[in-house]
């Protein structure tokens, strides 16, 4: 088989060949190497790629495979790791000047936990300096680039992961997600990111920015692949007191049995106030054709949402600690954006800060209420497609919004909440722009009912217009 055809494939794909000897994870290795000699000078969505350890890793599950050791569908498939998750002996930049010569000691648990599920390990991918912000145009590592248009941004903070799955570079990455940074890139590079229920998996080795509502998340090309990753990942952590000792149930367990008989919430205020026309168009048509599967719309309420944007207040305290060092030392490495986003949460009072926690808890509070109607919440993932890499501003509903820096913030108003609800909340493809971008269906659930999420996307990339669909670049167009 061709290599192009090889990195086309989906894990789910995949798994059978190796496991049957049919495929041999170095086979796959260099097909996947060679997709990123090709495509980075296009993306950018790598800050370090990892040649000699990947074929050194793709050996090592070959023989494993040889010995009758299969580890499970990810033995042998090439992965992207984000770079502010933790890999032991390889730098961790985090996308700054920084942080440019950190080199961690041990892996992150998630890393850990995906190469001994067999995985073979890229590269670290390119991101928004610190994970902050929406765009991933990195000031000091290059601006990621979107696979369906170079010119245009693939989303952040985890662009180069979106970027690299979108262009079959990798079969999987692992991004971090703390106001829609898994779910924005699946979005606008037209893929599936998930970002779990707030304590299934764990955050150590995670450089944290925020210690509210950080997680690490599964980026693949399918429903099923991305229960397939969140699975290697997923469990408690007796080292991280974030996570929640909880049973991890099998995530696939309900794919393919459809969504008849569920009911969907559609709120009628909040996240459809704000919305490009081609946006708006796409999520309602892919309402409508869940309708068609046989679930039932509900409009529901959420009031609180109006106080929505004091969700920020404690993230931008978080970020004065968590960079209080850095700043001390290493103030003129910092980009711009950044510096000045991060200075502006020294103002934030106690009083202040209490009061963004008490709403907080108040939208959690009328979030479980809701889900107590309906299984499921449909939303859209961004107000907008992808903008272009040099613009300023971006225009929703006849408003011009700042891209970067204060007033950013719009561009994930739809991601955002979830995380500092908790609640589970993936991205799955329904669509393009005019323009051939792509544009994210946003699905909300309860509490550790990943699966169900899993069986409602499932059920609707079937019937989805994204189906089946790569960007030219995958094939050298």
């Amino acid at each position: 088989m061709a290599n192009s055809n090889l990195t086309n494939l989906t894990i789910s794909e995949l798994a059978p060949m190796i496991q049957a000897r049919e495929l041999s994870p170095v086979e796959l290795t260099e097909a996947a190497l060679e997709q990123v000699d090709r495509l980075q000078p296009v993306l950018n969505s790598f800050i370090t790629v990892l040649q000699d350890q990947a074929r050194e890793q793709a050996k090592e599950q070959e023989a494993a495979l040889m010995r009758g050791e299969y580890r499970g569908p990810l033995h042998g498939i090439p992965v992207g790791i984000k770079d502010n998750i933790d890999t032991g002996g390889i730098r961790t930049t985090v996308g700054s000047r920084v942080l440019s010569g950190q080199v961690p000691a041990e892996d992150a648990l998630t890393v850990a936990k995906i190469k001994e599920a067999g995985a073979v390990i890229l590269g670290k991918e390119n991101l928004e300096e610190f994970a902050a912000g929406s765009t991933s145009n990195n000031l000091h590592y290059g601006a990621v680039h979107n696979p369906w248009n170079p010119d245009h941004i693939p989303g952040g903070s985890s662009g180069g992961g979106g970027a690299n799955v979108a262009a079959c570079v990798t079969f999987a990455s692992l991004g971090t997600d703390l106001g829609g940074s898994v779910r924005g890139p699946a979005n606008f590079c037209g893929i599936v990111g998930m970002k779990q229920t707030f304590g299934r998996v764990s955050q150590r080795g995670l450089q944290v920015t925020s210690f509210n509502g950080d997680h690490i998340g599964p980026m693949t090309r399918s429903v099923a692949d991305n229960a397939l990753v969140l699975q290697a990942i997923a469990g408690y952590d007796p080292l991280d007191p974030s996570t929640v000792p909880v049973p991890v149930p099998d995530f696939s367990e309900l794919l393919g049995q459809g969504v008849s008989g569920l009911k969907m919430g559609i709120p009628s205020n909040y996240y459809f106030d704000f919305l490009h026309p081609d946006t708006e168009a796409a999520v309602r048509r892919a309402i409508s054709a869940l309708e068609e599967l046989g679930a039932e719309a509900v409009e529901v309420s959420l009031p609180m949402m109006e106080y929505a944007g004091a969700l920020r207040i404690p993230g931008m305290a978080d970020s004065v600690v968590t960079h209080e060092s850095f700043l001390r030392d290493s103030r003129d490495d910092y980009g711009p954006t950044v510096l000045y986003r991060t200075l502006a949460g020294q103002f934030v009072l106690g009083r202040d800060y209490s009061k963004a926690m008490k709403v907080q808890r108040l939208v959690k509070e009328e979030y479980a209420r809701v889900l107590q109607d309906v299984d499921f919440l449909v939303t859209p993932s961004s107000p907008v497609p992808a903008w272009r890499i040099d613009s300023e501003t971006v225009s929703i509903d006849g408003d011009d919004y700042p891209v970067r820096g204060p007033g950013a913030g719009m561009t994930s108003r739809c991601t955002s909440p979830s995380n500092a609800t908790g609640l589970p909340a993936m991205s799955i493809p329904c669509g393009f722009s005019q323009d051939g971008l792509p544009i994210g269906l946003q699905l909300i659930g309860r509490p550790f009912e990943e699966p169900l999420l899993y069986r409602v996307a499932h059920a609707y990339e079937d019937v989805s217009p994204s189906r089946g669909r790569r960007p030219a670049v995958v094939d050298g167009s």
